[in-house]
């Protein structure tokens, strides 16, 4: 089968331009312009399993307001949250501007800088870094002035190092997001796919979610799992590497904005700017998120996203299971984070 890994064009020059890069240079396309081809993976088979359908979350009197968050390599440095009382055409460029101390060009309309942090376009030594802008931990895929904002939603502006990774195109660190309020005011349904032997822990995922208020979740298998749900879901990915869909999640980790890799039976990470940060051995996990690879219109879609909760090994995967399940503080505002020795570690 071939899935589509990609980002347009255009979707990388709004991205740059207009979502909030200060004013560089838009990096070079890091997804290529025409479906990959990736190895096959047996496909599973539609089944009469309920279709799932997208929703749109009620909203309640005291449900009129988003979040800003502003920070700084991935969370490493918080700099603002805000929540903010927003109206029926409230733009993110409107709430950043209300919540942060914002430096605007071309009437204003374009920012330059978010609380004194403007573009580093590289050079002499120095980082190639600039503003990248999230809702509800999905990369925007429109600019900062044409995304109108929802009651509930995570608007959230990240300064970091693109040289080594130019798009990343989610992030965990915005749970429960954005399994709880969607992308555009839309829900995916949500479903937690668990290699043989990890349906508890596959349940253990499901009753969390639903205890923070998260609806229309449930488990399958790889062969349960419809084409449809496959391609218009929240999927939570659980299993060791050989998994097939985290097989298909590794191999192309690079095009995934991935900061870690299984190879060789260890883990391995990698530094904000590229550099090799570790290898993980025996009882090590990881949670790593992008957009759904299987949506027939790319992860350049903006429209749902697929986490891998993994491991090295069993222990490996159970410690990610409980990293996501009861230590979530503590990879708050992250792309992803490793579980080993008992700690949780932000990666990159």
């Amino acid at each position: 089968m071939r899935f589509r890994y990609l980002f347009a064009p255009l979707a990388i020059t709004l991205l740059a331009l207009l979502a909030g890069c200060g004013g560089g240079p838009a990096p070079e396309d890091p997804m290529p312009e025409a479906p990959v081809a990736m190895p096959d993976t047996p496909v599973p088979p539609t089944t009469t399993q309920p279709q799932p359908e997208p929703t749109t979350p009620p909203v309640t009197e005291t449900e009129t307001t988003a979040s800003v968050i502003v920070t700084r390599d991935f969370g490493e440095t918080a700099l603002v949250s805000e929540e903010i009382i927003i109206g029926e055409n409230t733009t993110a460029l409107d709430a950043i501007k209300a919540a942060a101390e914002v430096e605007t060009q071309y009437g204003g309309g374009f920012i330059s800088a978010i609380e004194g942090l403007g573009t580093s376009y590289g050079g002499g030594g120095t980082a190639a870094e600039d503003w990248f802008f999230y809702v509800n931990g999905i990369a925007a895929r429109v600019g900062a002035g044409a995304y109108t904002l929802s009651p509930g939603d995570v608007e959230h502006w990240d300064y970091h190092d693109w040289g080594f990774r130019q798009l990343i195109p989610a992030l965990i660190g915005d749970f429960p997001e954005p399994f709880l309020h969607g992308t555009g005011g839309i829900v995916y349904p949500t479903r937690v796919v668990y290699q043989t032997d990890w349906e508890d822990a596959a349940n253990t995922i499901t009753d969390m979610l639903a205890g923070v208020g998260i609806t229309n979740v449930a488990a399958r298998t790889w062969d349960e799992l419809t084409a449809d749900e496959r391609e218009n879901s929240n999927l939570i990915i659980v299993g060791e590497p050989d998994f097939a869909p985290i097989t298909e999640l590794n191999e192309p980790w690079e095009r995934l904005g991935f900061f870690a890799h299984f190879e060789d039976g260890v883990l391995k990470t990698f530094d904000i700017g590229g550099a090799a940060a570790g290898e993980y051995g025996a009882e090590t996990g990881i949670i790593q998120s992008t957009q759904n690879i299987w949506n027939p219109d790319g992860i350049g879609a903006g429209e749902n996203v697929v986490w891998m909760v993994s491991g090295t090994d069993e222990a490996g995967v159970a410690a990610a299971v409980q990293a996501l399940t009861t230590r979530r503080d503590e990879f708050r505002y992250a792309a992803a984070v490793v579980a080993a020795n008992d700690a949780v570690v932000r990666v990159p």
